[in-house]
């Protein structure tokens, strides 16, 4: 029998949970300072619309900056320590920076199951054990071919396919026959030539620790001679072998040497495929990205995360934007636009449709068992441009051995103002 006291717990009970609903469903309200990349707009404004879409009661004013004023620019506003940028955009390995300077709010509560999301990309975005920016997308590597190029020269290409995977010894006997400097036709082009992201797997590959446990450490790691073998190797491909070509740093130039014929093979990420793809009469493939051999296949990964100012007074918008970001369909709308590789693992099969061509099958593999994440350390900016200066100098002929002594000695130093 229903008494009256259960009656009026009913009713309590039933009014809580009208409650919890409300709650639930309440819209958040306020005004987001958001620091973003100035990408073309279809990139961009969609995402945008989005959350205001769902969140009428937030008002979006976003500034876009160009890459070349974009770290510069958000590193005034988080050193004045003020409330905005509510939300700002993040190169992936400058987390660490960030996090250990107190610019970025820990996002493990707000954001809940990070299951969801590839291994690399959650290493990318945490430190110490939390999650403190949030993957947008990722990046990988390939091995473009020239077909014809290939065909001319009498060499089968690496398959396209992880099976059968090149070395890097192979890489190189096959340039050596694909290269003509005489008609200026190269063998392998680097397309980031001397940038740690694309570079560190050489070492890695050869069992090389890139930074010490502590992230501060570069002395014993960029020296060692694991490290070391590989520069050798790769400032040889420059220099003795001279199947890349010298001198050759910036992204447009790389890929326009591929993209007229005048490159067998082309080492970049995966953006390629797009832009090789509208390429009139260029007859080209993919293969996996090369190792050593005695080593192991090690490739790279990383890009753009955004993070959440901790001294924003706009909480309740910010932490709803986070999760926007978070959802998996707000996941596939940016990989659909940017054709970069899914954050989040489910995007991989709602996006079938496009992810099931052999580049992006090999590029699944590498995510989920090759590919390596930029180290975590506070000081990965000072550490990205003392090696790449050093990287430089060493396709120029400079002694690998010397150069990156003095490299990890230059990096421990700039690293002691975060030690203590």
């Amino acid at each position: 029998m229903t008494t009256r006291r259960d009656t009026l717990a009913m009713l309590a009970a039933g009014a809580a949970s009208l409650g919890l609903g409300r709650a639930a469903s309440a819209q958040a309200k306020g005004e987001l300072n958001v620091i973003w990349q100035a990408w073309p707009d279809a990139h961009v404004t969609p995402i945008f619309d989005g959350f205001k879409k769902k969140n009428p009661g937030v008002t979006l004013r976003d500034e876009r900056l160009p890459f070349n004023e974009l770290f510069q620019a958000t590193e005034v506003r988080l050193q004045s320590r003020g409330p905005t940028p509510d939300i700002y955009i993040a190169d992936g390995p400058l987390t660490a920076s960030y996090a250990v300077r107190k610019h970025l709010q820990e996002l493990d509560s707000i954001i809940g199951d990070l299951d969801r999301y590839t291994k690399a990309a959650r290493d990318q975005g945490s430190f110490r054990g939390k999650l403190y920016t949030l993957p947008l997308f990722s990046s990988s590597q390939l091995l473009y071919i020239n077909k014809k190029l290939f065909a001319e020269a009498g060499i089968t290409p690496p398959p396209a396919t992880v099976d059968g995977r090149w070395t890097w010894e192979q890489v190189v006997e096959a340039a050596k026959k694909l290269t003509d400097r005489s008609s200026n036709r190269w063998g392998l082009v680097i397309e980031q030539a001397e940038r740690p992201y694309q570079l560190l797997p050489l070492a890695q590959s050869k069992g090389a620790a890139v930074i010490g446990p502590d992230g501060l450490t570069a002395s014993g790691f960029v020296d060692s001679a694991p490290f070391i073998d590989a520069f050798r190797w790769y400032g040889e491909l420059y220099t003795k072998h001279q199947v890349s070509p010298p001198n050759v740093f910036e992204i447009n130039l790389a890929q326009e040497l591929f993209a007229t014929g005048r490159a067998a093979m082309y080492l970049g990420t995966n953006s390629n495929m797009s832009i090789f793809g509208s390429r009139e009469g260029l007859d080209w493939t993919v293969a996996a990205h090369p190792y050593f051999s005695g080593g192991k296949p090690v490739t790279p990964t990383g890009s753009w995360h955004v993070g959440m100012n901790p001294r924003t007074k706009q909480k309740e918008a910010a932490e709803a934007f986070m999760r926007y970001l978070a959802e998996p369909a707000t996941i596939e709308m940016q990989a659909r636009a940017r054709a970069n590789p899914p954050v989040i693992r489910s995007v991989w099969d709602s996006m079938s449709d496009v992810l099931g061509t052999p580049g992006w099958k090999i590029i699944r593999h590498e995510l989920d068992n090759t590919a390596v994440p930029r180290p975590a350390t506070p000081g990965w900016r000072e550490y990205e441009d003392i090696l790449r200066i050093a990287i430089r100098e060493i396709t120029g002929g400079s002694d690998p051995a010397a150069r990156l002594q003095k490299a990890a000695k230059d990096i421990d130093r700039e690293m002691a103002k975060y030690r203590g």
